[in-house]
């Protein structure tokens, strides 16, 4: 007897069952066995999706774990028992894997847009998981962001001298001036930028304003590490006094492996599964919340914690007509810090009367979770990088990393969804 199994994304953990009440008869399981086929391959698949630690089975019911997948591939999965009686008997499942996009859509309920950063970077699971690319300059990549040369006095003295924008998100950076011979009395002021796109806009990053080089201190290099959260940063400059020599270079450290989209799924992946384990949006995203009727009380309760903005409060009648609740009037919001936030009734106000349309009928539209990746409690991001590496060794490492990561992670979920 084949059952078909809901569909996982590669890197999803959860849990499996098969259920023998309907041919055991009058015995209970005495022992069992789960194994796993890659039907794609015809291999062996058993160490690879199956955690063998988390397996167990009641009176006629054995419980298994599945770890890991490639995307595309289906697999076998058995489990054969041993009755009380000496009976043998056996259920087969199939497990389609498929990555899923990590977007949802307008309306419905869903994700509508993900983080655009994670809680750690690829450099740090790489370091974390002690792989690089195998060579000091295979790792470095040295990128012009301002010409070297002479630089006029800039205008207004505003920072006129723009460097291009360089990627570095999820990657080590370092911002380098090459400083040759100020003219007399000249001045010149650098500061890092950073931005979502490479179009911007950009704005200064706080901690990134260089020293100021005059002529007492010019013909030499200067650096700064970049530490923030966002994808492109670029150099701005201001000339004062008279032309001054220098220019600007992004040093990036991008360790390069061949599993590098691997670890990207890897590292998304993880900060889902610790979602899931907290029941809170750890970076911000937005989301389509469902409710399927008004409440008798007068708010209602955003999963997630952290809520950020309530964007928009939706219903729709019978006939699906769309009415948009007017943020202040019609309701407020308690964002309530990292707890779970609400849409409150205003004094006085009821939530509108007359019946719903059957199918999601009233949708909120939210954005939860902390703003940067340096927000995220130091717990939830040392949970997050043994998630990866749990996964990353296929569970080798066992229940004493998984005990660990739900005693980091304990501390942080959300009791009331």
């Amino acid at each position: 007897m084949t059952t078909e199994f809901s569909p996982k994304q590669p890197y999803e953990a959860y849990a499996i069952s098969f259920d023998f009440a309907g041919i055991l008869g009058a015995e209970v399981i005495a022992s069992f066995e789960i194994s796993a086929i890659d039907q794609a391959t015809g291999g062996d698949a058993t160490e690879i999706i199956l955690d063998p630690l988390r397996e167990s089975n009641a009176d006629t019911i054995v419980y298994g774990w599945v770890r890991a997948g490639t995307s595309g591939h289906s697999y076998l999965i058995t489990c054969r028992i041993v009755g009380s009686l000496g009976s043998l008997y056996e259920l087969d499942g199939i497990l389609p894997v498929a990555e899923i996009p990590d977007v949802g859509v307008a309306s419905g309920g869903g994700c509508v847009a993900p983080p655009v950063i994670e809680p750690i970077t690829l450099a740090e699971l790489k370091t974390h998981l002690r792989l690089d690319s195998g060579t000091f300059d295979g790792n470095l990549t040295l990128t012009q962001s301002l010409a070297y040369g002479s630089k006029g006095i800039s205008a207004g003295g505003a920072y006129t001298h723009l460097g291009a924008g360089v990627d570095v998100l999820g990657k080590q950076a370092e911002v380098l001036i090459h400083h040759g011979t100020n003219g007399a009395t000249g001045t010149v002021d650098t500061k890092i930028q950073e931005a979502d796109a490479l179009a911007g806009p950009y704005t200064d990053w706080t901690g990134g304003a260089f020293t100021q080089v005059t002529t007492a201190n010019d013909n030499t290099d200067y650096k700064k590490a970049y530490t923030g959260a966002k994808q492109y940063i670029r150099t701005a400059s201001k000339v004062l006094l008279a032309a001054c020599e220098f220019g600007t270079s992004i040093l990036v450290n991008e360790a390069v492996t061949a599993e590098d989209s691997a670890l990207e799924r890897l590292r998304k992946g993880a900060r889902r599964e610790a979602e899931h384990r907290t029941w809170r949006y750890i970076l911000t995203q937005t989301w389509d919340f469902i409710v399927t009727e008004w409440p008798a009380k007068n708010y209602i309760e955003i999963p997630g914690g952290n809520l950020q903005t309530v964007s928009s409060v939706k219903w729709k009648d019978t006939a699906g007509t769309e009415t948009t609740l007017t943020a202040g009037t019609d309701y407020l919001v308690e964002t309530n810090g990292e707890e779970c936030g609400r849409v409150v009734l205003p004094y006085g106000k009821s939530w509108p009367s007359g019946s719903l349309y059957p199918s999601n009928p009233i949708t909120i539209r939210f954005t939860a979770g902390w703003a940067t990746a340096a927000d995220v409690p130091e717990d939830i991001v040392t949970a997050i990088l043994f998630i990866a590496e749990n996964r990353y060794y296929h569970g080798d490492r066992g229940e004493a990393l998984n005990r660990a990561i739900d005693s980091l992670l304990y501390t942080h979920r959300l009791w009331r969804f």
